[in-house]
């Protein structure tokens, strides 16, 4: 348990990057010539959605923009990534939805 619950709630492009980053390169067993590449993918989106969530536009807006930016990126990655990886990125993109959804059902269900 944490007791810094406010740090916790701040984004960092360069953090979640790096996250990204890390569980890329153990679970899709990246080459030495994709890392740099996806780094640089994964930093360019992130700085993208930490600027996101600084804007005040309407939330249907920055789900229209984060739709889009994940189409971008996917696509970049695609072009980087072999079959296998690609298909291995996008079933752990899928279970992390799933994981969205059945969180937000719960949350509403405590209010």
């Amino acid at each position: 348990m944490q007791a810094h619950s406010q740090e916790t709630t701040t984004f960092s492009a360069e953090s979640y990057a790096a996250k990204l980053n890390d569980w890329m390169k153990t679970n899709l067993q990246l080459t030495n010539e994709q890392i740099p590449k996806v780094e640089e993918i994964n930093l360019k989106y992130a700085k993208r959605l930490e600027a996101l969530q600084a804007k005040t536009i309407p939330r249907r807006q920055k789900l229209d923009i984060l739709k889009a930016d994940d189409k971008a990126k996917e696509k970049e990655l695609k072009e980087i990534f072999t079959v296998d990886q690609f298909k291995k990125y996008q079933a752990k993109k899928t279970e992390i939805k799933k994981q969205m959804k059945e969180n937000i059902k719960k949350k509403k269900g405590k209010n």
